[in-house]
């Protein structure tokens, strides 16, 4: 019996520690994510980006602009627009800095207790599958793209529906 007990133990510490998280604070804008496993924090090169780590072409961006204050009590669906012409706008507007994006598809959900906008979209050379998570609090807007490998898309889901709920903003 403590034999067995002794390997049960062994089985779920090894499998713990195997996957296990770091939590990356933000100084700046006082929000807090977990890194996945297998992901390493990569050097920021544009100056509305808060964060980005890499795995390979696995990639998690944080983007996190601050906005006037005459738009600061409207929701992020009255800073949104129309969104029945939401894709094609951003489709339009993305060509010039994507091969061949395809807008798929969009929806509603709440990330850290906030109303979130999300869309998923796709882009070639290499064909890649990103989600895009855009969140309003108070008077920044923060955009979370999370992108992989088209292939490995449904590989990559359970990582990126735990990042997304371990989102503390």
């Amino acid at each position: 019996m403590k034999m067995k007990t002794l390997i049960i133990l062994f089985v779920i510490l090894s499998t713990s520690f195997s996957f296990s998280q770091t939590r990356w604070y933000s100084d700046l804008y006082d929000y807090s994510i977990e890194i996945p496993n297998g992901y390493n924090k990569s050097k920021i090169v544009s100056s509305n980006v808060d964060f980005k780590a890499n795995n390979g072409l696995n990639s998690i961006v944080i983007v996190v602009k601050s906005i006037s204050t005459e738009y600061t009590n409207y929701t992020i669906w009255d800073m949104l627009g129309n969104l029945e012409t939401f894709g094609a706008d951003w489709e339009l507007g993305a060509k010039e800095y994507m091969d061949n994006p395809k807008f798929l598809k969009y929806g509603k959900t709440n990330l850290s207790n906030l109303e979130t906008f999300w869309y998923d979209y796709t882009t070639d050379n290499p064909k890649l599958y990103s989600k895009n998570y855009q969140i309003k609090k108070g008077n920044k807007l923060y955009t979370i793209t999370l992108t992989c490998k088209f292939k490995d898309y449904n590989n990559n889901s359970s990582i990126w529906y735990r990042f997304k709920e371990q989102i503390s903003l």
